[in-house]
């Protein structure tokens, strides 16, 4: 980069891009451009009149038709995009798929929550020392479990 933010390989790549024109090129760049060329008016100009020569012969170019024939092949050969129904059919069965896996993981869910499990205070009774069946009954009646 040099002070005008702007090299003289990118000035020189600008016009090989975009021609000889400085009012054609990005905005973003084109005041620098202009400020580089005002530094370098000799080596930038020849850059600038090369691209311009560059313009004059495209613009002398004649413009080709189009052949409608060939365009009929490409646009025929081209792929054609899916059917609604298609459409509708696949995400039917997409979300098919996702109902069945989201009931199969609920109905996992529910079977290992029923498993069986040590009830907590009869847990706690034995692990207080006071294993008999009837501590136990008589704390179940009492509704202390």
């Amino acid at each position: 980069m040099t002070e005008h933010g702007l090299s003289p390989e990118r000035f020189q790549a600008l016009a090989e891009t975009y021609g000889g024109d400085i009012a054609r090129w990005p905005e973003l760049c084109r005041e620098q451009a202009r400020a580089l060329l005002a530094h370098d008016p000799e080596g930038l100009g020849a850059i600038l009149a090369e691209a311009s020569d560059l313009d004059h012969l495209l613009d002398l170019a004649p413009a080709g038709a189009v052949n409608a024939a060939l365009l009929g092949r490409l646009i025929a050969a081209a792929p054609q995009p899916a059917g609604s129904a298609r459409r509708w059919i696949a995400g039917l069965g997409a979300a098919l798929g996702l109902g069945v896996a989201a009931l199969a993981g609920v109905t996992a869910g529910v079977a290992l929550g029923r498993a069986e499990r040590p009830d907590r205070a009869k847990t706690e009774v034995i692990a207080a020392g006071f294993d008999t069946p009837d501590l136990y009954d008589a704390l179940e009646e009492a509704g202390a479990i």
